[in-house]
């Protein structure tokens, strides 16, 4: 019989232009490139790509696959957390190489040191660490007392 227990998570991301994208993704956030699928013409199927410990794919926008990247969709519904040591290195090194802030790197809070930034090409990116550890009780209790400027 097949376990049935998930192995890992993989997001697949689409973009209008994959190199400039893999190139983003290298330079902002630290990604390494692991496996490459191109098609006859060039077009990347995906790149694989080593982020921390979990993996991405990039491809190429490809409608007449239903595979639309988030301008063609008007902005994308997904946030991808990235866990990172220091996330306000991490959002500079980023808006560094391209990225805009949704909202800046600051104490949250449920107990950690959290931004959102959206990439080059519409996907947006939660840098986060985790800063105490705190039961869900005092984190409602912290929604009561902490304003957004926190």
């Amino acid at each position: 019989m097949t376990s049935l227990r998930p192995q890992g998570l993989c997001p697949h991301l689409f973009v209008r232009d994959a190199e400039s994208a893999i190139a983003f993704y290298r330079e902002g956030l630290g990604a390494v490139e692991v496996f490459r699928n191109t098609l006859s013409d060039g077009t990347i199927l995906f790149v694989e790509l080593q982020l921390g410990a979990g993996r991405l794919l990039v491809s190429e926008e490809t409608p007449g696959l239903g595979a639309l990247a988030p301008p063609t969709l008007g902005g994308s519904p997904v946030l991808i957390l990235l866990e990172v040591g220091d996330p306000d290195a991490m959002a500079e090194r980023a808006i560094d190489a391209g990225a805009e802030v949704e909202q800046p790197v600051r104490e949250v809070f449920w107990g950690e040191r959290y931004g959102v930034l959206r990439d080059p090409f519409g996907h947006r990116w939660a840098v986060t660490t985790a800063r105490e550890q705190l039961t869900p009780d005092e984190i409602v209790r912290g929604t009561t007392y902490r304003s957004e400027e926190d």
